[in-house]
C-alpha cells in the first residue's frame, strides 16, 4: 500500500472508520476516498456498483455497518441481519465486477464465536457452536460476511482479509443510551451522574461477565498493518488479550471520575456471553510490535478531550 494508492474507507463517521481515516492521513496517504452514506448507500446494489465502477479503488476498508449494544441488538435483530449482510455482499460483488485486483479488509466481530468457549478464544472456534441469542442477527450477518470474503477469494481470486476486533471504545464513540455499547454507555452514566449530582448509578446484570476493551486508535493501527502485510482470508482476532469483569470496569471508572455515589445492579437484565477473551497468538505472529494501551490510559485520553466530554454531556 503506497502513499498514492487509491484507498477507499467505508464507514468514515464510525468509531473505527474515523480512526482508520485519521491514521491514514497522518501517515501521508494522499489518495483517500471516504464517502458518507448520503454519497454512497451500500444497501443499494446499483448505487454501490456505480460508485466502484467510477472510482476503482485499490484498497477497501469495509468498516461500515449497523452496530449497537445489547439493548438495540435484541430489539432489531432483523435490521442488524439484513443491513450488515447486504452491505458486504454489495461491496464484494462490486469489487468482483469493477476492480477485481483490489484488496478488501473486512471487519467482523468477536460475537461470531459460540456463546460457550474455552478461554482464551482461538480463531478455530469459528462455527464451532451455538451463538448468544441477544445478538444473533448481527453475529449471523458477520459470519456471512466472513464466509463471503473467503468464498469470493476462493472462486474469484479477490484478495480479502477478515479481522475480528474485541469491544471497542475511544474518541468519537456513540453515547446514545438506546444504541451505544457498554463502555460508552458506562462513561456517559458516570459523567451525567457527576453533572447532575446523582447519588446512584444502576447497571444491567450481575457485573460478573467479562470483556476486553480495545482503544479505537490501536485497532486502526492493526487494521492498516494487516492491509499492508497480511494476505490470508483466515480470520484474525484483534484485541488486548486482557479482560475485566463489568464490575472491574465500573470500579475503574468510579475511581477515574472520583464518583462518590452508590453503584447498584439490576440482575434481572441480560448481560450476554459470560466471557469472550480472545487469543492473540496469531496477531502477535503477524504484528509483534503491537502494544495496545491499557484501559485506564484510554479512558484518561478520552476524558482529556474537551470536545469529546462536551459531546457526552450535551449531545
Amino acid at each position: 500500500m503506497k502513499k498514492n494508492s487509491k484507498i477507499l474507507v467505508l464507514g468514515k463517521n464510525g468509531l473505527l472508520g474515523s480512526s482508520v481515516l485519521k491514521l491514514l492521513i497522518e501517515t501521508e496517504h494522499v489518495n483517500l476516498i471516504s464517502p458518507v452514506s448520503k454519497e454512497l448507500n451500500l444497501l443499494n446494489k446499483i448505487d454501490t456498483e456505480k460508485f466502484f465502477s467510477q472510482h476503482k479503488p485499490e484498497y477497501v476498508f469495509m468498516l461500515a455497518g449497523l452496530v449497537g449494544g445489547i439493548l438495540i441488538n435484541s430489539k432489531k435483530q432483523a435490521d442488524f441481519l439484513y443491513q450488515n449482510t447486504t452491505m458486504i455482499l454489495n461491496v464484494l460483488e462490486s469489487i468482483k465486477k469493477y476492480c477485481s485486483n483490489a484488496k478488501l479488509l473486512y471487519v467482523g466481530s468477536t460475537c461470531i464465536y459460540p456463546k460457550n468457549n474455552p478461554q482464551p478464544i482461538t480463531e478455530n472456534r469459528f462455527l464451532a457452536g451455538k451463538l448468544e441469542k441477544t445478538n444473533i442477527g448481527y453475529a449471523i450477518a458477520k459470519i456471512t460476511g466472513i464466509v463471503a470474503c473467503q468464498s469470493y477469494k476462493d472462486q474469484y481470486g479477490i484478495k480479502t482479509v477478515c479481522a475480528l476486533p474485541s469491544n471497542l471504545y475511544g474518541v468519537g464513540d456513540n453515547y446514545n443510551p438506546e444504541t451505544s455499547h457498554f463502555i460508552a454507555a458506562m462513561i456517559r452514566k458516570f459523567l451525567m451522574a457527576k453533572k447532575n449530582n446523582d447519588n446512584e448509578i444502576k447497571f444491567w446484570g450481575t457485573g460478573l461477565a467479562r470483556r476486553e476493551a480495545l482503544f479505537n486508535d490501536d485497532c486502526a493501527d492493526v487494521l492498516i498493518h494487516l492491509m499492508r502485510n497480511y494476505n490470508s482470508s483466515e480470520i484474525v482476532n484483534v484485541g488486548t488479550g486482557i479482560d475485566y469483569s463489568i464490575r472491574e470496569f465500573v470500579s475503574i471508572m468510579k475511581r477515574i471520575t472520583n464518583y462518590s455515589g452508590t453503584i447498584s445492579w439490576d440482575e434481572n437484565k441480560p448481560e450476554g456471553t459470560f466471557q469472550k477473551k480472545c487469543d492473540m497468538t496469531k496477531l502477535r505472529s503477524i504484528y509483534s510490535e503491537f502494544h495496545p494501551i491499557k484501559f485506564e490510559q484510554g479512558i484518561e485520553r478520552k476524558l482529556s478531550n474537551k470536545k469529546e466530554v462536551e459531546r457526552i454531556l450535551y449531545s
